[in-house]
């Protein structure tokens, strides 16, 4: 029992001092720091050495006004003189530019008589397997027309010839970048994902070459094919319907039947 009394002697001296605490604490609110004399004065320092800069920048820019005013209307004179300049060079290049267009027309009919003998050279080259040769004749062509397409189609042809099928395919994608509705380079495309068993975009290329050309037997004769290796016997028939429409004489008819009959 006289163990516990030094413990209860504690809670009360503690109780004590809580109370004191608690009263005591509006006072340590409403304790204002600005009425400490060490803070006022750093305060009005501080303010003093804010009022004292800003006197200091004004005194300054009213020393350098006259300098930036005098930059700046250097400044305009110059960027007016650079308008004038450039409004004289695109004056002077478009005459340039005329007088060439002028020069142009005139060599005009000499550079497509040339194109025509390049590509008449490369198609007999062509013909006579000798790719190397006909090669550089289409690329003469580009390097007068970049734009050429019958040399595109060239190179695209030589290419599938060698079964490059992967430099085919790269120019004749050029070729519809060019002319984006170019019936013969989509038919090309067909040909040649026919070739490499790619039968989805075979099938995409034909039905665009198909689109532009309705009525081509070549085009149907390839797109016949394409239905019987996929096995796709109802658009198979209906392309044998068109087949024999345009071209009713056709000895590979019957042949068609038969493997159509198969699937």
């Amino acid at each position: 029992m006289y163990n516990i009394i030094p413990f209860i002697i504690i809670l009360v001296c503690l109780a004590v001092i809580l109370s004191i605490v608690i009263k005591k604490l509006p006072l340590l609110a409403a304790f204002d720091i600005n009425s400490i004399p060490e803070e006022k004065e750093s305060q009005t320092r501080k303010k003093i050495m804010e009022e004292r800069l800003e006197r200091k920048a004004k005194v300054f820019y009213g020393k350098i006004k006259p300098f930036v005013k005098l930059v700046a209307n250097f400044l305009q004179r110059k960027y007016k003189s650079l308008q004038e300049g450039i409004v004289r060079l695109e004056e002077k290049y478009k005459s340039k530019a005329q007088k060439e267009i002028l020069v142009t027309k005139e060599e005009f009919q000499n550079s497509e008589k040339k194109m025509e003998n390049l590509l008449a050279e490369g198609g007999d080259l062509a013909k006579k397997e000798n790719f190397e040769e006909a090669e550089k004749k289409y690329l003469d062509i580009l390097n007068l027309d970049p734009k050429n397409i019958a040399a595109y189609r060239g190179l695209g042809e030589i290419y599938f010839s060698q079964r490059q099928y992967e430099e085919a395919i790269q120019t004749f994608m050029h070729i519809l970048k060019i002319s984006k509705d170019d019936v013969p380079a989509f038919f090309q495309l067909a040909e040649i994902y026919y070739k490499l068993e790619n039968f989805d975009k075979a099938l995409v290329y034909s039905n665009k070459a198909l689109s532009n050309s309705p009525k081509n037997p070549k085009y149907l004769d390839l797109l016949l094919n394409i239905c019987i290796v996929t096995k796709n016997k109802d658009l198979a028939i209906t392309t044998l319907a068109k087949f024999k429409e345009v071209n009713p004489e056709n000895a590979k008819i019957a042949e068609f039947e038969n493997k159509i009959k198969e699937l």
